[in-house]
């Protein structure tokens, strides 16, 4: 028996190294097909990983350009309103000043017209004044004149010879 008790435990031993070197050599095989597919799959997902990275950077630069574009789009909208704002602002300060000056201008045109109505009722009045002394003037010539025939008329009448006539006032 004692060898019995040395051969099973061998035997044992033999059997369990059969078994384990044949499930050893499928579990190589099966550890092998999973580290390939483990590979596969993992390079797969690198390849698509890398794929969706360089769709999403030619999707970011795409809208990147996108947004560029319509931040200079929006910045010449903005400029060009900017500019017609400052016009519409400059065009209106320069309707203020044009209305100031002619204001200005109204009101002294305004002054010049009465002064030169003033100046014109003075003139007027002035010459209806010296009309008024002309027509007295030639009255008194016309009236001096008649004065003198009617003396020299009333000298011949006495007999005495008349004076020398007095010089007659020129028109």
């Amino acid at each position: 028996m004692k060898n019995v008790r040395f051969i099973a435990p061998l035997l044992a031993l033999i059997v369990f190294v059969c078994f384990y070197s044949v499930h050893q050599k499928g579990q190589k095989e099966r550890n092998a097909i999973e580290v390939a597919r483990v590979a596969s799959d993992l390079k797969a997902k690198n390849d698509a990983e890398l794929l969706a990275r360089k769709t999403a950077m030619a999707d970011a630069i795409k809208a990147a350009e996108i947004r560029k574009a319509e931040k200079e789009a929006k910045e010449a909208k903005d400029k060009a309103e900017k500019e017609a704002r400052q016009a519409a602002i400059d065009a209106r300060d320069k309707a203020f000043r044009d209305q100031d000056r002619l204001t200005k201008q109204l009101e002294r045109l305004k002054k010049d017209i009465e002064m030169e109505e003033a100046a014109s009722t003075k003139l007027t009045a002035a010459r209806k004044e010296s009309e008024a002394e002309r027509q007295f003037l030639v009255e008194l010539n016309a009236k001096a004149q008649t004065n003198v025939k009617t003396l020299q008329t009333v000298l011949t009448n006495l007999a005495i010879p008349a004076p020398a006539p007095a010089p007659v006032a020129a028109k």
